[in-house]
């Protein structure tokens, strides 16, 4: 005999007291206590590390399976630890194996699903707890009879574990393998006692309630995980838009400075091309910084603007030196010293102070080198006559 009082009715739909996203700023101001300690210290040992804000979708929808996962293993825990009682004082003896096996494969489940495999841990956990009370069901001895019928009930929790670890539509499946189990069962399985006398006459009466608990709690279970899939992507468009909405802000806001930096420095080129050619002053400069987008214009301009400095440079010493040398000849013509009270700055430095340092070398009119020098000036003299 089966006895029906093995696993609590209403334990499989215990709500969790943590809530399923919890926030990750308020872990890092506050520190949990009580029965948030003993949660944080459970998720630590069996559910994936919380991703980071911003995390793909992907990886995050990867949390929320596997930390509903962990909750709701919290539940089947207790299940399997309360039915042990029920499992000595009843008639199926192979039950406190089936037990047993159970706790060590949920374990390895949640150790697979805290390393982040959760799809395998999902599976690991659907097949537990549908092989817990199928295996009930068969290895009754003598036949299934009536007090086996609410062990059929359970058959919703591994819909619930399909919910929690996997993808939404393996609920379905899940659902269809236990109708399909249930009618084997109530059809092909020897009965006895007053179940078998009630199959023959009421077999839908029979088999409906059991049908239709499952696929209302697979329905029920794919809405749920669907809306919360759905609200975690609507969760993540927001985000994505805002990240792209803050992005093109940043783009506009940058386009913006490009655009007066540009303007800024075409009106600086313009003014100061103004100055120079206003003043005739190849000295100024357009006063352009680095970060100026038009940086490398104004370097070119002012490059410009150094070389035709240059070069009027050079033009004014070329002016300078054609005076000079007009000075200069006259002063050789007429035999007399140059005064050079400073530089010209012109090539004909050198030249005046060896002129004139030779015209103090001459002692006498009548020496040789006084009578050579003399010769050679009105040789020059003649030369630049002719």
């Amino acid at each position: 005999m089966i006895n029906a009082s093995t696993f609590p009715p209403n334990a499989a739909h215990k709500e969790p007291e943590e809530p399923l996203y919890p926030p990750q700023q308020n872990q890092k101001k506050e520190n949990p206590k009580g029965m948030g300690l003993v949660l944080s210290w459970w998720y630590g040992l069996t559910s994936p590390a919380q991703p980071d804000e911003s995390a793909p979708f992907e990886e995050r929808e990867l949390f929320r399976r596997g930390r509903t996962g962990s909750q709701i293993a919290i539940v089947l825990f207790l299940l399997l630890i309360i039915s042990y009682p029920a499992a000595f004082a009843g008639s199926n003896s192979l039950l406190i194996t089936i037990l047993t096996i159970d706790i060590l494969l949920l374990m390895l489940a949640l150790t697979l699903n805290r390393l982040k495999r959760v799809g395998i841990a999902g599976i690991i956990v659907v097949l537990v707890f549908t092989a817990s009370p199928t295996m009930n069901i068969l290895t009754t001895p003598g036949g299934v009879n009536t007090s086996a019928l609410p062990v059929f009930g359970f058959l919703v929790i591994p819909l619930m574990c399909a919910a929690s670890f996997l993808a939404p539509w393996w609920v379905f499946v899940v659902a269809a393998g236990n109708c399909l189990f249930t009618i084997f069962v109530l059809t092909s399985m020897p009965s006895q006692g007053e179940l078998q006398q009630v199959l023959k006459v009421a077999f839908p009466g029979i088999v409906t309630p059991i049908l239709l608990s499952q696929m209302i709690v697979s329905i029920v279970a794919f809405l749920w995980v669907r809306g919360a899939r759905q609200a975690l992507q609507r969760a993540d468009r927001a985000e994505e838009i805002a990240r792209l909405e803050s992005l093109e802000i940043k783009r506009q806001e940058e386009q913006l400075a490009v655009g007066r930096q540009i303007e800024e420095g075409i009106q600086q080129i313009i003014a100061t091309m103004g100055m120079v050619v206003t003043r005739n002053d190849f000295s100024i400069r357009v006063p352009l910084s680095q970060e100026n987008i038009l940086w490398r214009v104004s370097n070119a301009v002012n490059n410009l603007l150094s070389r035709l400095q240059g070069f009027r440079r050079s033009q004014e010493e070329l002016k300078r030196t054609h005076a000079v040398a007009a000075a200069v000849a006259q002063r050789i013509r007429e035999g007399q010293p140059i005064a050079l009270e400073s530089w010209t700055g012109t090539a004909f430095d050198p030249v005046i102070i060896e002129y004139n340092r030779q015209l103090k070398s001459i002692s006498t009119p009548s020496s040789p080198r006084s009578q050579s020098v003399m010769n050679n000036g009105r040789y020059y003299s003649d030369s630049l006559k002719d």
